[in-house]
């Protein structure tokens, strides 16, 4: 039977918060062997048409993916792009979860993200008991869903559009329908300061601005469940899981308040990491979450490990402010990030660890690589062949653990593969060349979604197949009309943007 997903399609996109490196990083940093990246089964459930498993699979041929959903125009979407890239390592099946059997198998990672608050209770338990039964020993399990109480908030706004909206069937004409009440609202409160009007703004406002077969399937879908992360908790822990972590650290983090509100804090949950999460939401007013869950006899460290730091790689696009940073005096140099945030260091292993993570970025470095050069950088290793100190080691696993904490910094047990410059015949990811045919929005080797709204950057990404030198990318993009002016040094920073996009292969 068609679904209303088939109706008005949910476009997939990549979400790295998903991506097996991910979750296998979050689980080393608490105290887990996760199964290896580069060779690892991955299930996901409401895959839709493969937009993020398909990536993956991509990326990580030595992988093994099976994406199911229940929409049956979304599976031949994603069909069709896995005969394109001549995928052998992914199944995309057209099924109903409450149908799924053992049969499938085991896997290292089970992904359901968008999917539990939207479905009917049943396949949310059904959900869990995937989770438990499919799930190898040692995997890690994301959900993301719903949660309260930020979620109150939406309820009264999801309340007024279903008010709105009654007794409208057609899924494009109840967006328009529900469009035009918060419009209506936004509007009447527009001058207005007072504490309803601002919420209307804030949240109306934030509604508005997402494309409509996400404003649909997201908020007007016929089931958007809430719960208290407690709640949730207990529902996965009646199946034999437990709690890891978020996939984002920065989410479990109490140190953006005040000493005496983290005190208070540690009073309220005793210890307790359930309850200690419980009031980060009612701190924050959360109203979703993206758990980490494993099999309950997994013995999980609850602080992140400092040392397992050192297992791993690291990348930051931190800029600093100053045109030329001191890194070798104990002068404070700020690093800019360009998604926002600044932060402040004098110790000289800090400053020359991010400029170097900077200058290369999107490259990621493996800890005692980067060790190596902010020692030498900062002139802490007079002799090029010095051991490393253990404690530079140990200051620097602990900064990057903090720096990743307040998503400052990236780390991976798994680095990404991509080109950090263009060869002589560069080429472009197959995926990201399949894609910007049909859209605007690709997805780089790191597993994000990139913008190519430029008509001519869009021409030079589908022509990097590696056959073209710089000559010929240049008479064909004149050939075909749309650059007829651009010259080498142009071509030439464009292929640099390219790069730093993560979209030329290696």
């Amino acid at each position: 039977m068609p679904t209303v997903y088939d109706e008005l399609p949910y476009p997939g996109a990549p979400y790295a918060q998903t991506h097996p490196d991910r979750l296998a990083t979050m689980a080393t940093l608490f105290g887990m062997t996760p199964a290896a990246v580069e060779r690892c089964r991955v299930l996901e459930l409401g895959c839709g048409d493969g937009g993020n498993v398909i990536p993956m699979a991509f990326a990580l041929p030595e992988s093994r993916f099976l994406g199911v959903d229940l929409s049956a125009s979304a599976i031949a979407r994603g069909h069709e792009l896995i005969r394109t890239l001549s995928l052998s390592n992914i199944t995309l099946q057209h099924l109903d979860l409450m149908e799924m059997t053992r049969g499938s198998g085991e896997f290292d990672y089970i992904i359901a993200h968008g999917l539990y608050s939207w479905v009917p209770p049943a396949a949310r338990e059904q959900i869990l008991k995937l989770c438990k039964s499919h799930l190898a020993p040692h995997g890690v399990a994301f959900i993301s869903y719903n949660t309260y109480p930020g979620g109150h908030l939406r309820d009264t706004i999801r309340e007024m559009m279903q008010y709105h909206t009654r007794g409208v069937t057609r899924a494009r004409e109840r967006v328009d329908r529900a469009r035009e009440l918060l419009e209506f609202l936004v509007e009447a409160h527009a001058g207005s300061d007072d504490v309803y009007a601002v919420f209307l703004r804030a949240e109306m406002r934030s509604f508005l601005e997402r494309k409509p077969e996400h404003f649909f399937h997201d908020e007007l879908n016929e089931h958007n469940a809430r719960f208290h992360f407690h709640e949730f908790m207990e529902q996965a822990g009646r199946h034999g899981l437990q709690y890891l972590s978020e996939a984002r650290l920065a989410s479990m983090q109490t140190g953006v308040y005040p000493p005496e509100v983290s005190q208070k804090l540690r009073t309220f949950c005793h210890d307790d990491e359930i309850a200690k999460e419980q009031y980060l939401d009612f701190l924050k007013l959360r109203n979703l979450r993206q758990t980490l869950l494993c099999h309950k006899d997994i013995q999980v460290e609850r602080i992140a490990n400092t040392q397992r730091v050192m297992s791993l790689s690291a990348a930051t696009d931190a800029k600093p402010s100053s045109p030329e940073p001191d890194v070798r005096s104990d002068k404070a140099e700020e690093f800019r990030y360009p998604k926002g945030g600044a932060m402040s260091t004098n110790h000289p292993l800090a400053k020359a660890a991010i400029l170097h993570l900077g200058r290369i970025w999107p490259e990621a470095v493996p800890f005692r690589e980067l060790l190596r050069v902010a020692r030498s950088l900062s002139g802490r290793n007079a002799a090029e062949s010095a051991a490393p100190s253990q404690e530079d080691a140990n200051w620097l696993a602990d900064m990057i653990l903090k720096l990743f904490a307040a998503n400052f910094l990236e780390l991976h047990v798994h680095a990404p593969s991509f080109a950090c410059q263009a060869s002589e015949r560069p080429a472009s990811s197959a995926l990201a060349r399949a894609q910007v045919r049909e859209r605007s929005e690709v997805t780089n080797l790191r597993h994000a979604s990139v913008e190519v709204q430029d008509e001519a950057a869009r021409q030079l990404l589908a022509l990097l197949d590696g056959t073209h030198n710089r000559r010929e990318l240049l008479e064909q993009l004149r050939a075909r009309g749309h650059s007829s002016e651009i010259t080498a040094e142009q071509l030439e920073a464009n292929l640099a943007k390219l790069a730093n996009l993560a979209l030329l292969a290696a």
